[in-house]
């Protein structure tokens, strides 16, 4: 099994369906926050919350309402709040699991971090 995060996803529910087989996580950026991200949106309703991952793409792909700014990791917030919108969660529940995914992901000592 490959491990890996499919960086800024902006692909199908069936490639999606189809990364979390093989053992991926995908990776939103601010672009789950623009209006006309629907794949993005209908890929986070379905994606579990283990393979989800949030991430800057420093200094592009800022959320709404930062659009047009450097992205940083202050601006995370927004993208778990509207995971967590999008899913039915509190943001709290959103980013305490992508924490987690990326501590295990990329093999962190959660208690340094």
């Amino acid at each position: 099994e490959v491990k890996g995060v499919f960086h800024c996803y902006s692909g199908s529910l069936e490639m999606a369906k189809e990364l979390v087989k093989r053992g991926w996580y995908i990776g939103f950026t601010g672009v789950i926050t623009f209006k006309n991200a629907r794949k993005a949106v209908e890929v986070a309703e379905w994606l579990p919350l283990s393979r989800t991952l949030i991430e800057t793409d420093c200094p592009y792909m800022a959320p709404e309402p930062f659009r047009g700014r450097r992205c940083d990791p202050s601006m995370v917030p927004q993208m778990a709040k509207k995971i967590a919108e999008i899913k039915g969660l509190a943001p709290e529940a959103v980013a305490q699991a992508t924490f987690r995914n990326a501590v295990t992901l990329f093999r962190l000592d959660a208690a340094g971090v």
